[in-house]
């Protein structure tokens, strides 16, 4: 894992780092005689961070530090950082042809998405962490005061005696409890036991100073005090658990969860006993998994908190990512479209009434009218002779025109 630090070779930074630190306590002492106690309070809860306290949450072989930046100081950056530069870049381009509306686009789109990802992130974790706590059988949420329980509260699901075993089953915990501690296992620490040679057990009886030590000693034998200590959550669960319309015996409560913290006691005796056992026969393999295994039994519950914590945050997080992509487009669409029929409407109301006019006459087309055609040579030449009626006087034949064509 690396680490980041500030010191005296980058004084720029170490100022920095500090001035970022120091911010909440600074803001809240300046702000509280002037804007009041409740004003201040809100603004000194949205500029606090936890970064002096990563939570670290093992994922197979990968860890993940997970903390949560203050939002006050991200949304200074964020306005400014991305809106001015896009607004910006709208102003020069509505200059050239004199259209300016793309500035009002990136105000409603950009301050929009930007005020979604800063504080819709919260209530949406809080919604989706209490519908899935009630599978998961351990609290996500604060169930008095409200809100979501941060990686750092979950500190106090540590049975590290018998009063804090009892107050987390009191809460509502002990199917996440019981779930946390099945989960468990020695991660192969016994297997590795059983292989050490007898050399290797000489060897380590002289480093520990002790007497002979067997493979089928009690001492180490993790897998067994496992058994045991899920047994014993069971019963502890089952008979002293919550119950409606049930009165709880504080006293018996107590009693036996002193007897089923001793449980947890023996899973951690045995695993020191097996680091012991690792390092005087200088077996890695077992100074390996002793080692992850220690606080393994008392933090289950914490740790599974972690883990069932985790999908809420990614789940919220790809909604809002999808939200955010889809929800300011939207109302940047309907004000656009509002902005349009607004327009088309003044158009209709300043343009004058339009004026009455007379159906048009249906003129013939010309495709339907009788060609007329150029006279011929011999209609040029020979006058006008009306068409011959046989039943009509003739006059005598001297007096008949002659044909010219006709000799």
């Amino acid at each position: 894992m690396t680490q980041v630090r500030f010191g005296a070779s980058d004084p720029f930074a170490y100022k920095a780092a500090q001035w970022a630190f120091d911010l909440p306590k600074n803001a809240e002492k300046s702000l509280t005689p002037k804007l009041g106690k409740n004003v201040s309070r809100f603004i000194g809860n949205q500029l606090k961070s936890d970064f002096s306290q990563y939570t670290s949450i093992s994922l197979g072989r990968f860890k993940t530090l997970l903390a949560e930046p203050p939002r006050l100081p991200l949304l200074l950056l964020l306005y400014p950082g991305t809106v001015g530069p896009r607004l910006y870049r709208a102003y020069q381009r509505g200059k050239e042809n004199n259209d300016f509306r793309e500035m009002g686009d990136v105000l409603r789109r950009d301050l929009t998405a930007i005020t979604l990802f800063v504080f819709a992130l919260t209530p949406l974790v809080y919604g989706v962490s209490k519908f899935t706590q009630g599978r998961t059988g351990v609290n996500l949420v604060k169930p008095k005061e409200g809100g979501v329980l941060s990686y750092s509260d979950f500190r106090n699901y540590k049975i590290d005696n018998p009063q804090a075993l009892w107050q987390v089953v009191k809460e509502g915990n002990g199917t996440g409890l019981q779930k946390a501690v099945e989960a468990l296992n020695d991660g192969g620490l016994q297997k590795a036991i059983e292989a050490l040679s007898d050399s290797e057990l000489q060897k380590a009886t002289k480093a520990l100073n002790k007497g002979s030590l067997k493979k089928e000693s009690e001492k180490v034998r993790v897998g067994d005090a496992l058994s045991q200590l899920k047994q014993s959550v069971k019963d502890f669960v089952a008979n002293h658990a919550p119950k409606p319309d049930v009165t709880i015996d504080e006293k018996a409560a107590l009693d036996a969860a002193q007897k089923t913290f001793g449980e947890f006691e023996t899973v951690e005796k045995s695993i020191a006993n097996a680091l012991d056992l690792g390092k005087g026969s200088g077996s890695k393999r077992i100074l390996k998994i002793a080692t992850h295994l220690q606080g393994q039994a008392k933090g289950a519950l914490e740790n599974y908190a972690k883990v069932r914590r985790l999908p809420s945050d990614m789940l919220s997080f790809a909604v809002l990512i999808g939200f955010i992509g889809w929800f300011p487009m939207w109302i940047n669409g309907v004000w656009n479209k509002k902005q349009f029929e607004k327009k088309q409407a003044m158009k209709v109301q300043a343009s004058p009434p339009a004026l009455e006019k007379s159906p048009p006459v249906a003129e013939k087309s010309p495709m339907l009218q009788a060609p007329t055609l150029a006279p011929t040579f011999r209609q040029q030449a020979v006058p006008f002779q009306p068409a011959f009626n046989p039943f009509a006087p003739q006059p005598p034949m001297a007096q008949r025109p002659m044909n010219p064509f006709i000799r």
